[in-house]
């Protein structure tokens, strides 16, 4: 019996046939599906320690011509800005991010609010636009129009997972 892939691995699969090679990530539970279905399709998942380290990972394999993800909760995105602001951005070290959104509906854990809360307010202030998903069904045509922007305008593209999908 065929059963449909979850959006988690749609979404993996779109990286895939974006032309995403790598992925740079901090273990979490949202995450994981996608982390998983990636390495399943013969993707390197680089696992770091911080979400920092991510983003110079993805820097890296950036300037060397490849095309890396990096997937990473919101939260991390806090210890990342120096990475982003001084690395990713004047560069043009472009590619797609998939942030697990935490302190939004439905969050429990008070510390996780004021990062989730101020995510779209901190890439605002760094001129990176934000590509929110809801609905699962929106999964591909999120990944793929992201990735068109980090190759095209060679901006950094992150894709929000929202509180509304489910895990």
């Amino acid at each position: 019996m065929l059963t449909s892939p979850t959006w988690q691995q749609t979404l993996a699969d779109a990286l895939l046939e974006a032309g995403v090679e790598v992925a740079a990530w901090v273990p979490d539970k949202r995450l994981a599906p996608i982390g998983r279905r990636l390495a399943e399709r013969g993707v390197p998942l680089r696992t770091l320690t911080r979400e920092e380290e991510c983003f110079g990972y993805a820097a890296g394999y950036r300037a060397a011509g490849g095309l890396p993800v990096v997937l990473a909760q919101c939260s991390g995105l806090g210890n990342s800005l120096n990475a982003i602001g001084s690395l990713v951005i004047p560069y043009g070290l472009a590619f797609p991010v998939v942030l697990s959104m935490r302190g939004t509906l439905g969050e429990r854990n008070p510390a996780q609010m004021p990062l989730g809360r101020t995510t779209v307010a901190t890439l605002d202030a760094l001129g990176v636009q934000a590509f929110p998903l809801r609905d699962p069904d929106d999964a591909a045509r999120i990944v793929k129009g992201a990735v068109a922007v980090a190759e095209g305008a060679r901006v950094l593209a992150p894709i929000l997972l929202e509180a509304e999908l489910e895990l």
